[in-house]
């Protein structure tokens, strides 16, 4: 069983969600291993993270706009 599911909002920004039904409300969504904290974002090494999958990029702390780019978010692609 998927410790959560995974979907893209309006904006491409992935979320979590620990209960199928919630995802199914945003559309293709899909299971998955992935860790996620307290507002739904999936968290690599011990961070939440906003990551923009048309953009190909995560930051730390916050958005594009307030956060810290990460270098390295190739644990998201599996």
């Amino acid at each position: 069983m998927a410790h959560s599911y995974a979907y893209l909002d309006k904006e491409k920004i992935l979320h979590l969600h620990p209960l199928e039904d919630e995802a199914v409300k945003h559309g293709k969504y899909v299971g998955t291993n992935l860790d996620y904290d307290e507002s739904g974002f999936p968290v690599i090494g011990g961070e939440g993270v906003v990551y923009y999958v048309d953009k190909d990029t995560a930051y730390v702390n916050g958005n594009e706009h307030e956060g810290k780019q990460m270098l390295y978010q190739a644990a998201l692609k599996h």
